[in-house]
């Protein structure tokens, strides 16, 4: 049974204050810090709920590197006499990793909403909309961030619900029928659009550290 049948079935601120040490980045990518910034409820709010949103889904972003040679090996485990150790092995990664991803995601939505709502807090329209801008980026990173945990929590329940051990597999787990398949269509990655979605959240997290680090720059920094 191909797995795929499986599926088919079933920019860091520190608050103001002293200065900070620069907090190492969570992601490969090179995020820029500040260190000094103006005590203000605008430049506070960016420091804190920025913050408090982008550290999560920093850290959600390592739980999918490991998520990614998971995925790698769900590939190649029909490929192994051992399959059925190597699926439940997954299948446990897998739960436990999803887990840990959909309990960041409320406290993470609420921060953004936050942050957007402090664009209020400044009477200059164009430091509102920069605001707004960096939660707006922000936004789009985690609705990236929750359809992959969603996806994941799905994957998870159809592996629960599957019967590795009903019966023989097939080399490779694929019939010669479906050998004939192209690749792509018996990748997990590809049906979960995996690195695609980690492509845009890629991209929307730069945007929204650029964003939040020209604020401090130019607005909060002294």
């Amino acid at each position: 049974m191909m797995l795929l049948a499986i599926l088919t079935l079933a920019m860091v601120l520190p608050v103001a204050g002293p200065a900070a040490s620069p907090v190492a980045s969570a992601s490969p990518r090179a995020l820029k810090t500040i260190v000094t910034v103006v005590s203000s409820p605008y430049c506070n709010a960016l420091a804190e709920h920025f913050n408090s949103a982008l550290r999560p889904m920093l850290a959600n972003d390592r739980v999918f590197d490991g998520v990614s040679v998971q995925l790698d090996d769900m590939n190649v485990m029909f490929d192994y006499p051992d399959y059925a150790n190597r699926f439940i092995d997954l299948r446990n990664k897998v739960l436990k990793e999803s887990d840990t991803l959909t309990r960041s995601l409320r406290p993470m939505q609420q921060q953004i909403d936050l942050l957007r709502q402090s664009a209020s807090l400044s009477s200059d329209s164009a430091a509102a909309q920069e605001m707004r801008d960096a939660a707006s980026q922000l936004q789009q990173a985690y609705n990236h961030q929750f359809q992959l945990s969603t996806d994941l929590t799905n994957l998870g329940q159809s592996m629960m619900d599957y019967d590795v051990l009903r019966g023989p597999h097939p080399l490779g787990g694929w019939t010669p029928q479906l050998q004939t398949m192209p690749a792509d269509e018996k990748n997990i990655k590809v049906y979960l659009k995996f690195d695609k979605q980690r492509g845009s959240i890629d991209d929307a997290e730069s945007k929204a550290v650029d964003i939040a680090y020209s604020i401090a720059e130019n607005r909060c920094t002294r």
